[in-house]
């Protein structure tokens, strides 16, 4: 099974706005609002289980916003394990402009968690080892729990030999690497913030990730949007090239690469395999008003136009 983390949920909600402009009043049709269970775990969990996988969804989950969203999701038929927390779940608001191509994103920071909580996760964590062959844990952190709190669970999965995906930033992710996680996947901002320069090259990206996979990573995924990834492992760097497409919503397109790659590793597809489908599954995602949400027949097709190209 797949098991996805989700540590800082969110109720996504969508507004599509033509020409958005501030300082207006916007009277929206139903088509043009979409609310959905969110956090980048959640949307990787959604885009798993389209794929046909048995997914688990695990993390933290409070309030009315919690209710909600553990509602959404068992509509969806996705098991999940969440730990109640007291404060409420936050809100994430994107206003998609599909004429300008444009994006507003407001993102509220989420609940305090308190070491009781934090200690009933832990808990929780160690009793989804047992039947996860794979783990997802992708997102912001919410306030209370440590930094490393992705690399402790890294270590945690590692002594029960199941694979961890990071999907994180900042100090979490900078953690996360020292705890050596199968897989990790900043978008280029991310990977920047992390080496602490410009990275305006291929070469540049490569020789970072490089040196990433030196310190025990087995495969360093860098999400480039449109142009599609930079995957590096230990025997070398390919660059997959993604289909051209015209773009709706990026939001949650870095969630669909990594549902489509974990996906291909749970089948046992080789590395080449997984990539493409990583990229083709956010081409997917692009193409679509919903957050975190592909066709699978829209992926199938760019699975087979993406091109794997080896560079060293």
């Amino acid at each position: 099974m797949i098991t996805t983390v989700t540590l800082n949920p969110a109720i996504d909600r969508a507004y599509v706005i033509n020409d958005f402009k501030p300082n207006k009043k916007y009277h929206l049709d139903v088509d043009e609002v979409k609310i959905t269970a969110g956090g980048k775990g959640l949307n990787v969990a959604r885009v798993a289980a389209i794929l046909g996988e048995k997914v688990n969804a695990t993390g933290l989950l409070g309030g009315y916003s919690g209710k909600f969203i553990q509602e959404e999701l068992d509509k969806l038929h996705i098991s999940t394990s969440f730990v109640r927390i007291n404060e409420s779940s936050r809100i994430f608001t994107a206003i998609v402009d599909p004429l300008n191509n444009t994006e507003t994103i407001v993102a509220e920071k989420g609940p305090v968690v308190t070491k009781k909580e934090l200690n009933a996760f832990v808990k929780e964590f160690v009793k989804i080892l047992k039947y996860s062959e794979i783990i997802v844990a992708a997102g912001s952190v919410p306030k209370g729990l440590p930094k490393t709190i992705y690399g402790d669970m890294v270590k945690i999965a590692e002594d029960n030999n199941v694979k961890m995906i990071i999907d994180a930033s900042g100090s979490y992710l900078e953690e996360a690497i020292k705890a050596r996680p199968f897989m990790i996947k900043p978008n280029l901002e991310e990977l920047e913030e992390l080496v602490g320069y410009k990275l305006d090259s291929e070469h540049k990206i490569i020789f970072e990730c490089k040196h990433i996979c030196k310190q025990g990573i087995e495969v360093v995924g860098i999400s480039m949007g449109a142009e599609g990834a930079i995957f590096v492992t230990k025997d070398g760097a390919y660059k997959v090239c993604a289909p051209k497409v015209d773009p709706i919503n990026s939001v949650g397109c870095g969630d669909a690469f990594v549902a489509g790659f974990a996906v291909a590793i749970y089948k046992k597809n080789n590395l080449e395999k997984a990539f493409k489908k990583a990229v083709a599954a956010g081409t997917a995602n692009v193409i679509e008003e919903k957050i975190g949400y592909i066709d699978v027949e829209h992926m199938e097709k760019f699975y087979n136009e993406v091109k794997v190209i080896k560079l060293d």
